[in-house]
C-alpha cells in the first residue's frame, strides 16, 4: 500500500510543477533565513552570516533538483 501511495504521489507530482517549485523555493528561503538569524545572533557580520547559511543548508540548486526527481516522474518527464 505504501509504494502504492508514492507512485500516486509521484503522478500527482507531474501536475502543478509552478506551484511546487515555487513552495520549495519558499520552504528554501525561509530555512536560509533562519539560519542567517541564528548567525547574526551569534555575532557574525551580516555578508558572513549569509554566506556561512549557504554552507550549512548545502547546495541549494542540488536540494531543488533532487526534490523534484522525487516528486515526479524523471523518466516521463524527459520524454
Amino acid at each position: 500500500m505504501r509504494g502504492l501511495r508514492a507512485w500516486f504521489l509521484r503522478l500527482v507530482g507531474l501536475f502543478n510543477k509552478e506551484r511546487r517549485d515555487r513552495e520549495l523555493a519558499q520552504e528554501i528561503e525561509s530555512h536560509l533565513q533562519m539560519h542567517i538569524e541564528d548567525n547574526l545572533r551569534t555575532g557574525m557580520g551580516t555578508e558572513e552570516a549569509r554566506r556561512e547559511a549557504l554552507i550549512k543548508l548545502g547546495g541549494i540548486e542540488q536540494t531543488k533538483e533532487s526534490y523534484r526527481d522525487r516528486r515526479g516522474l524523471p523518466l516521463l518527464e524527459h520524454l
